[in-house]
Formats: structure tokens, sequence, C-alpha cells
């Protein structure tokens, strides 16, 4: 196997650096019939009101944008909902707190980008319904029904309309109307609409992470132990609400195991750095004791945070709540000269997304789905395994494929 040697160019840059335009989105726009006035408030039938979008960290960025793309569809503007976030003592409820989308994402980011990505598109921003006269409901949908596609939204919303007594032609800035669809997440099918690479790319240009979340991702990046080095990162899923179905964390540990012993033989270099991202330290500190006897050198966010004698960025980590703390290693996952992960987690095939996103082909039609085949939304893989490029790859396992309308 010839060695493979990693760009000098940091990932980052290849996430949508400089220079980087949104012509398919300034496209998708400029044809737009665009209604003055109609509204469109996407949400999973979660939080206080029933307004809010829950679901996980990444399940909920999807709502939010796959909300942006059906607004386009109708020519509506986007009212951007409100989010759940987990209670700490049971990890599988999404739904315990309520807070506007900016403890997570960066709106004021948002609202600049798609100025210029598709200035005809107006937001609103945490449920903010006021001063329009209308609100329009909908029959709720399951996450796992159809999707729509390129003007197949219209209808819909046109019927919905209609059976509350209101013609589109009727709508204008004195005679608004507010349309609250749910839910949200898989609504919207790239593929179908052969956006794979186009305007799907784009909109997750728009939708960032936190400044402030990202800002303690980056004191975690810059420390001596990671910084200019060659390291593999490793998103491990060990946590208790992870199910046993979706690969358990033991068979992830055998499977990335084998994977890190695979890279280190394949470089011409000195690699033994991995870094762990988990949020259970219990499940971090198993992984560390299987890795050590073989030569790697094991590290997390706390153990970095520790051995630099930060205890202020340390404090301000551990006062985070699961999904902000995911957030804050982010950054050390998608720049790392490696990155392993397991495709059942959203916030894997994020990572994955990030890093592959600048290239001309879609890194999971390319390198992870050949071999399998598709039921429904459902993905059949003849066996676990890791499947990707040389520099990043995904345990898959047979389950619900997410990635026509992800992310």
């Amino acid at each position: 196997m010839m060695p493979w040697e990693p760009s000098k160019s940091k990932i980052q840059g290849k996430e949508f650096g400089e220079g980087e335009t949104f012509d398919a989105l300034n496209n998708l726009c400029s044809k737009t019939e665009w209604t003055e006035g109609l509204w469109l408030h996407c949400h999973s039938y979660c939080g206080e009101n029933k307004t809010s979008a829950c679901g996980g960290l990444n399940n909920a960025r999807n709502r939010i944008q796959t909300c942006l793309r059906l607004a386009i569809d109708i020519g509506a503007g986007v009212i951007i909902p409100s989010v759940t976030w987990r209670a700490e003592d049971d990890l599988a409820n999404t739904g315990s707190f309520t807070a506007c989308a900016d403890r997570f994402w960066n709106m004021d980011y948002l609202k600049e980008s798609l100025s210029e990505a598709c200035p005809q598109l107006k937001i609103r921003l945490c449920d903010d319904r006021s001063g329009i006269k209308h609100t329009i409901p909908t029959r709720e949908r399951g996450y796992m029904q159809a999707s729509y596609a390129i003007s197949a939204f219209q209808p819909f919303i046109e019927t919905a309309l209609e059976i509350s007594g209101i013609n589109m032609t009727d709508i204008n800035a004195e005679n608004s109307a507010v349309v609250s669809f749910g839910d949200t997440f898989m609504a919207w099918n790239y593929n179908l609409s052969n956006e794979l690479t186009t305007v799907r790319r784009e909109l997750f240009k728009t939708v960032k992470f936190s400044q402030n979340l990202l800002d303690l991702s980056s004191r975690i990046y810059q420390t001596p132990k990671i910084r200019d080095k060659n390291y593999i990162g490793i998103h491990f899923r060990g946590e208790s609400d992870w199910p046993v179905e979706f690969g358990s964390a033991a068979d992830q540990m055998q499977f990335y195991t084998e994977e890190l012993l695979q890279i280190r033989e394949s470089v011409s270099y000195d690699l033994k750095t991995v870094y762990i991202s988990c949020g259970d330290q219990e499940a971090t500190n198993r992984f560390h004791a299987k890795l050590a006897p073989l030569g790697f050198e094991v590290v997390d966010k706390s153990s970095i945070l520790e051995a630099g004698a930060d205890h202020a960025t340390l404090a301000a980590v551990e006062a985070l709540d699961f999904d902000q703390k995911g957030v804050v290693e982010y950054e050390t996952l998608v720049q790392s000269t490696f990155f392993l992960g397991i495709v059942m987690s959203t916030m894997s095939s994020l990572i994955a997304y990030a890093r592959t996103a600048h290239e001309e082909k879609d890194f999971f039609e390319t390198y992870v789905f050949p071999g399998s085949w598709n039921i429904g939304i459902h993905r059949e893989y003849p066996a676990m395994s890791m499947k990707g490029n040389n520099a990043t790859k995904l345990m898959v396992v047979s389950g619900v494929d997410v990635m026509n309308f992800f992310p």
C-alpha cells in the first residue's frame, strides 16, 4: 500500500472557505415566485407550545435547513423555530427544555449568508409569529413518510390554505398567513431533486454552529497535544442512549481499532495520537484501555484541557449541556487528518459531509453506498464494515438512511 500523506491545507478551508459562491441558490431563488406575507413555520410538535424542533442536535439542524428549502419551493418567508435540548439524566429525552435556535447555531450568520444566497427569503427567529393575521394548520407528517421534491410541496400548501378558506392570491403584506408544518425531518429529497451537490451543499453553508461554541472548540484544537499534528479523530457513540442495533460500543471499538492499525501501517510518518469524542467518560476510558497497549496515545477534550492546565476552558466546557459539548468537539473532528465515525449517527454523518462536501462527487454515493441497497428509506448492508475514502470512513450498519434528506 502506498503511504498516504495529508494535505497541508486544513479541512476548515475545504469546508466552504473564502471564495465560495451561492450560484445554485441564487439561480433557484431568482426563478421562484414569491408571495409577500406568506410564512412557513416548521417544527416537530415539541416544546412548551408544540412549535419547537427537537430530536437531538443534528436532527433539529436538519429540520431547520429543510424548512429553508421547503420555503423556497413555495416562495415563503421562514420562521426559524425554537429548539429543545436533552435532560442530562435521560439523554434519550431530547425535548425537556426550550430555547431559541441560537443556543446551538449562528443565527446572525444565517441571515447574513441568506441575504447573499437568497435575498428574496425573509427570516424571522424563535417562533416569531407577531403581526401575522392567519395561522394555517397542516396534517402532521411522520418523519418516515414520503418526502417532497421540486414543486411537490406547493400543492400541499395550497390545499391547506383552501381548507382554511384562504386562496394564495388573498395573501399579501397586510393579509399575512403562516403555515404551521411538521415534521420537517427528512421532508425534502435532495436526491430526487438532483440537488445533492448543488443546493444542499450551499444550504449547508448557511447553517453554522454558534460562534461561542466554535470558539471553545478552537481552544481544544489549538492545544499543543494536537495542534499542527497528524492525528486520528474518532466519533464514538458509547453513551447510554445509543441503541445497540445502531452499532454497539463493542462493535465500534473492534472496527475502529482494526482501522487504526491499518491507517498507521499505511503512512510513512509517526502516527499515534487518537482523539476520541464521546459523551460518556467511562466509555472513553474503556476505549483508551484497549488502545494504549497498541502504542496509541489516546486523548479527549477533558484530558487535553487538563494537560494544558486550561482550567477556565475546561470549566466552561463542563458547564455545557450534552449537545453543546458535541458542538465543541466538531472542529477537532472536522480538522483531523483521518476521521472514523458511525453512519447511524447524524453527528458522524455531518462531520463526514463537512470534510468531503467540497469534493466534486458526493462522498456517500461514491464511497459509502456502493454494494448496499435500499428498501424504502432503509439501507441494507451485507455486513458491518468500514467504508469511505482514505481520510474519512464510517462504520456502516443496516438501518434508516437519511442522506438523501440530510444534513
